[in-house]
């Protein structure tokens, strides 16, 4: 033990100091915002389900992958601007074969939110579901479609 001529204090050596440095190197990068906009924009909305949404001919149309999933554990909700798809993927019984294990699919419960535009007639809305893609329709009533204006000099 070294001393400081009145007590005596234990002197801590690291014994490994380039874990230290890894340490920080990781908590720095860990810490701040990634600079590529693909990773920010990953992080800021779930992926599960993915989906696809546009408009055709006066609709919007959702197509969101549901692979798995039975339609029955499908749900399908319209409000006044919001979509909401949720549904559930059973556990399967585990297969076996000759010392060999693996289980690489995922299960459980999903759910995605979405944002509707303005107009949409959710009474008129409806769903199906083919090779295990949803796809949800939503007509859009004639007002909200949006209406050019010229514009005339005065």
């Amino acid at each position: 033990m070294a001393t400081n001529g009145k007590a005596l204090l234990p002197v801590r050596r690291q014994l490994f100091p380039e874990f230290d440095e890894i340490r920080d190197a990781f908590t720095s990068f860990v810490d701040r915002p990634f600079a590529f906009p693909r990773f920010r924009s990953l992080m800021a909305e779930p992926a599960f389900p993915a989906v696809d949404m546009f408009e055709r001919d006066g609709k919007v149309i959702v197509k969101a992958e549901m692979p798995g999933i039975d339609p029955a554990k499908i749900e399908v909700n319209v409000t006044a601007g919001e979509l909401r798809i949720s549904g559930e993927r059973k556990e399967e019984t585990e297969v076996k074969e000759e010392n060999f294990y693996r289980s690489e699919r995922s299960y459980g419960h999903i759910y995605r939110k979405l944002a509707l535009p303005d107009g949409c007639d959710a009474d008129a809305a409806h769903a199906t579901v083919k090779d295990g893609v949803l796809e949800v329709v939503i007509p859009r009533r004639e007002a909200a479609a949006g209406k050019k204006i010229d514009v005339r000099a005065a």
